[in-house]
């Protein structure tokens, strides 16, 4: 009787030993999934930061939509990572070509003080050459609902172990990249993505390209590091040094760098440009250009449109 019994449940218990497996399993790739979901997207490490790709939803908020000649022009909004207790609500323009196709994509980031509507002519001339452009008011500018601090300030938030507001500028960038990505109202390449910033824009475009390298590339308008050496016996240093486009720009290969310094520029010195762009590694560009003052000009329009051809190429 005994062997009977033991002949007969044999095959059920090697059944009960295979279901525990599976359900143990299952709850293992469960609890992985949920770890990586859930992990926190920024770290700060060494003396710099970083983002992960996994940026949750791209959700936004169509507020207009307009029509000018050939485009179709979306005034949007869309959160963006808090800062400290404060919500982050970030305003764009994105400007499609009505012509059906798919479109690369481009994130265009004003200098300090510049709005989104500053650059809406920019942003259209852009879009017809077969662009969607997205132009966002940067955190303390326009219609933006953000703070914006001065470094003082920000590194008092920094030293206290909490996420600084320089670092968010960028992520604004990165998110605003998901947002083209995500955009219904458009058939956007989401494996073409690329970065305009002038100045302080150029300076965040170039750490967000570094950051995440499905940015195929950006044009950096009259922008340079600090140069900031290190040191630890100096108790900001490590801040200064993660907010340093020198610390990053080297990181954008192998996608496309193209650096613009216009010659009568009086807040960017030319070494200083120079001396980033020695910086980063191929391929790279820089170009001189005559006649403009500090910032985008009309006179760049030709070498924008080859450059982003050379991005995309």
């Amino acid at each position: 009787m005994q062997l009977y019994y033991k002949e007969e449940n044999e095959p059920m218990k090697k059944k009960t030993v295979l279901i525990l497996f599976i359900i143990l399993a299952i709850i293992a790739v469960y609890y992985i999934i949920n770890f990586h979901k859930n992990k926190d997207t920024y770290e700060f490490k060494g003396n710099t930061f970083s983002y992960s790709e996994n940026r949750g939803k791209a959700d936004y908020e169509i507020l207009s939509r307009n029509k000018n000649n050939s485009l179709d022009i979306y005034k949007v909004k869309f959160n963006s990572r808090d800062f400290l207790e404060e919500k982050a609500e970030i305003h764009g323009l994105i400007f499609i070509p009505e012509e059906k196709k798919e479109y690369p994509g481009i994130v265009f980031l004003p200098g300090g003080g510049g709005t989104k509507e500053g650059r809406g002519s920019l942003g259209e001339s852009i879009a017809k050459l077969g662009y969607a452009v997205l132009i966002i008011d940067q955190r303390g500018i326009g219609e933006t609902k953000a703070s914006y601090l001065s470094f003082e300030q920000d590194y008092q938030v920094f030293s206290k172990r909490r996420e600084p507001m320089q670092h968010l500028a960028v992520y604004d960038v990165l998110k605003s990249s998901d947002i083209l990505r995500n955009f219904k109202e458009a058939e956007i390449d989401k494996e073409n993505i690329a970065i305009i910033g002038e100045s302080m824009g150029g300076r965040y475009g170039i750490i967000a390209s570094a950051l995440d390298k499905r940015i195929k590339g950006i044009i950096a308008i009259s922008t340079s590091g600090f140069h900031i050496e290190s040191n630890p016996l100096i108790p900001h240093n490590n801040y200064l040094i993660s907010i340093d486009p020198d610390y990053y720009i080297d990181k954008i290969s192998p996608n496309y760098l193209i650096m613009f310094y216009t010659i009568n520029d009086s807040v960017v010195p030319l070494k200083d440009a120079q001396i980033t762009f020695a910086k980063a590694k191929d391929p790279k560009e820089f170009l001189i250009i005559e006649g403009c003052q500090h910032g985008y000009c009309e006179k760049m329009d030709k070498e924008i449109e080859k450059g982003l051809k050379e991005i995309f190429g």
